[in-house]
């Protein structure tokens, strides 16, 4: 610009020079600006060929000392570019400053060590703009990770809710029609089945805080004898197998739940008379086995119910599998879960 401003350039001149630069920083920084945010393809070639074509104009036919505006050109293009395309637009820059500095007139022993330069210059804005890429990439992922950790977790809440409220909601209602029936002839078990409602109201809401917490893992002898009382409040002879054996807790609280589902499902689904309930522990494995002699699910044809399907993916997450769908040595209906012991240590 001072050897410009030096030759005393007519008016006519320094307004389409100084057009031309308005022009070319304007685009520059259009298609530069945004660190964080990439710009669209469309905005940065466009900004690319005119400032390529601003340079290489002012650089020919008024100055060679103007092959300065490709350095921002390189820096453009390396920056904002993609792979192959910014490594490219690097070397066509450096080849056509080469290029419009000989034609323009500029000193040939310095028209190479600019070229040079501008390939050296180049090669860094690459890097920067791989940089700035992985950047936003990495911005982005962690983003998408937070955005499926709060999708886990209204997945992990609504199961439990279900769960949990599933099998007190369906003791409350069987305690319910039993007072309603006794309570004309027998107050006294009906206050007493009342009560037994109010402890199982207030063990579910219990049970909900520490959902809510994430801090819900049930114990396998609580759920047994859960399910028992709920079984035989419904009218379901239920036996009982548990081996006197501990299990680590995330095993037992897998076993748990399939307990607490299977029961709920019984009371809800068989119309069964009888059920049982088998735990067998193993050195490498433990499973947990209820059968009933009912009916099975009525859900329109298919054995997997929402609660099933929940409890699949407890059991997954603990290793293990589960097996659902009706008896093969008689009628009704079979729940087994088996899950590893020495991958949940």
């Amino acid at each position: 610009m001072i050897g410009f401003l030096s030759d005393e350039p007519t008016t006519g001149r320094v307004v389409v020079v100084v057009g031309a630069l308005v022009v070319f920083l304007g685009l520059f920084f259009q298609g530069i600006r945004g660190r964080m945010t990439p710009r669209p393809t469309s905005v940065i070639a466009r900004a690319y060929v005119i400032d390529l074509s601003i340079a290489t104009a002012l650089t020919i036919a008024d100055r060679p000392d103007w092959n300065l505006l490709f350095y921002y050109v390189v820096a453009l293009a390396g920056t904002r570019f993609t792979r192959p395309w910014n490594m490219i637009s690097v070397a066509v820059t450096a080849a056509t400053a080469v290029v419009a500095t000989v034609v323009g007139g500029g000193n040939h022993s310095a028209t190479g060590g600019n070229g040079l330069g501008l390939l050296g210059i180049g090669a860094a804005m690459v890097v920067m703009g791989e940089m700035m890429r992985a950047n936003r990439e990495l911005v982005a992922a962690r983003a998408q990770v937070a955005q499926l950790a709060v999708a886990d977790e209204r997945i992990r809440f609504a199961r439990d809710l279900h769960d949990l409220l599933g099998h007190s909601l369906s003791v409350i209602s069987l305690k319910a029609q039993l007072a309603r029936r006794r309570l004309p002839d027998d107050p006294e078990t009906a206050a007493a089945d009342v009560a037994d409602i109010e402890a199982v109201t207030r063990e579910a809401l219990r049970e909900v805080r520490q959902a809510v917490s994430g801090y819900r893992r049930p114990a396998l002898d609580a759920e047994l004898a859960g399910a028992r009382t709920a079984l035989d409040a419904a009218g379901i002879a239920t036996t009982i197998e548990r081996p006197d054996v501990d299990l680590p807790p995330e095993v037992e609280a897998a076993l748990a739940w399939t307990v607490r589902e299977a029961a709920t499902n019984v009371i809800r689904h068989s119309a069964a008379t009888s059920s049982a309930i088998r735990i067998v522990p193993a050195l490498d494995q433990a499973s947990v086995e209820v059968v009933d002699d009912g009916c099975g699910p009525s859900n329109g044809g298919s054995s997997r119910g929402s609660g099933l399907i929940g409890l699949e993916e407890r059991v997954r997450e603990a290793g293990g599998r589960l097996e659902a769908g009706p008896r093969d040595d008689g009628p009704g209906f079979r729940v087994r879960a088996i899950v590893p012991v020495v991958s949940a240590r």
